[in-house]
């Protein structure tokens, strides 16, 4: 089975999103028109991102919400100090700048989506009280 069926199961199966999909050689699993997980895996070189998009967020340039990936982030020098590096997780702070946080993801694709699905969830469930009167 490639790594694309395992991880299209898996977000189906959770209920979570409205649709998963194929787009070139990611899978997109969508949330809602504007709100989207994207996962990007390279089984050569073992590199991945799996990145929670909100299309709606202020910030100019990158949509994210959070995710976790074991690109470089050339320039960041608080990046290159974190015990996992490359491996991190990323998150916005209330001011729109970059927060870097060690992680254990390595781009063991399927058994990993269990911790970013609980993520997303998290983050929804923290989303929706945010927006009750």
């Amino acid at each position: 089975m490639t790594w694309h069926k395992a991880v299209i199961a898996k977000l189906e199966a959770s209920g979570i999103f409205e649709s998963v999909s194929i787009i070139g050689g990611k899978v997109r699993a969508s949330i809602d028109e504007v709100r989207f997980l994207d996962i990007h895996f390279d089984p050569k070189m073992r590199s991945y991102s799996y990145a929670l998009i909100d299309l709606t967020v202020l910030y100019p340039g990158d949509k994210r919400i959070f995710g976790w990936d074991d690109f470089p982030h050339e320039g960041v020098a608080e990046f290159k100090q974190l015990a996992t590096h490359p491996h991190h997780f990323q998150r916005r702070a209330s001011d729109g700048t970059w927060i870097f946080e060690p992680s254990s993801m390595r781009g063991d694709v399927t058994s990993e989506m269990d911790l970013v699905m609980a993520a997303v969830e998290q983050y929804l469930d923290r989303f929706s009280h945010d927006m009750e009167p």
